[in-house]
């Protein structure tokens, strides 16, 4: 598999939308994942081979991009750390690789968080960025963390826009916090998307990179789009704590502007079509 283009690690909402955007564009992509909850759904089989965790075990596999997109560390070392020893091993290569992070991995600030913002060492993400940097360092792959903000869009059904409009499909109660000054950078599925189609053709050599709109709207304001477009939560919401809940979480995104044409959607005018369509 010498001519592999692109391996990914893992499928979720996001990477399955990645892995179908990529398989359309003509990329050749190999998906490493169990499946176990169905994550595989409407991805073409032109130019896409899905392997187990196990069945990579038995493959050499010489990638152009690497997609790691867990969640933490348990699959690396799950089994005895088998897939840890793998990716390691000289079965695996790859020109670069990305690492699809989280804003979550930054400490609590009122200001938008530049790439070199203090992290949470104990953060599940940061952990697995750490680890994914020693491994990618020792064999030379050029690696950059995508840290990413709150992802919605068609596809994505979890996060707090997610759970607004799962609930007017499904007519299911929502959970909204108390707190509705709480603030977050809220980006399109399909911008997160562009980002990575862009940057895996150039060199980018960052260590890290912020996805997002650098705009913070908070949960009032969120609420604000969805009433103006017919649709009210009084009777279905939970009321929920913010205690130990981050106030502000707010990516600014100039190193990733220097490197791509980023122009990323509106929140109102991307809700206001979703919501026409939900009508």
């Amino acid at each position: 598999m010498a001519d592999t283009t692109i391996i990914v690690f893992g499928l979720g909402q996001i990477t399955n939308l990645l892995t179908k955007s990529l398989v359309t564009s003509g990329k050749k992509v190999i998906c490493v994942t169990d499946n176990k909850h169905n994550q595989i759904k409407d991805l073409p089989v032109t130019n896409l081979k899905v392997l187990t965790y196990k069945q990579v075990l038995n493959e050499i596999i010489d990638a152009n991009l690497a997609i790691f997109s867990w969640n933490d560390v348990n699959k690396l070392v799950q089994e005895n750390n088998v897939i840890l020893e793998w990716v390691e091993s000289n079965k695996f290569s790859a020109k670069k690789s990305f690492f699809l992070s989280s804003a979550s991995v930054y400490k609590d600030q009122f200001v938008p968080h530049t790439e070199s913002s203090d992290t949470l060492r104990d953060n599940k993400k940061t952990i697995l960025e750490d680890i994914l940097k020693m491994i990618t360092l020792k064999k030379n792959i050029t690696h950059t963390n995508l840290r990413i903000s709150n992802v919605y869009g068609i596809g994505i059904d979890y996060g707090f826009i997610g759970s607004l409009l799962n609930s007017l499909k499904s007519g299911s109660e929502v959970n909204i916090f108390e707190d509705q000054s709480i603030i977050r950078d809220y980006i399109h599925i399909d911008d997160v998307l562009f980002a990575v189609n862009e940057l895996l053709e150039i060199d980018c050599a960052r260590d890290c990179l912020n996805v997002s709109t650098g705009i913070g709207t908070t949960i009032a304001q969120v609420l604000e789009i969805f009433s103006q477009n017919g649709y009210k939560f009084e009777n279905r919401a939970n009321s929920l704590n913010a205690l130990n809940v981050k106030p502000v979480s707010i990516l600014d995104c100039h190193n990733l502007s220097e490197l791509i044409n980023w122009k990323p959607s509106n929140l109102t005018q991307v809700l206001d079509k979703l919501l026409a369509i939900t009508k």
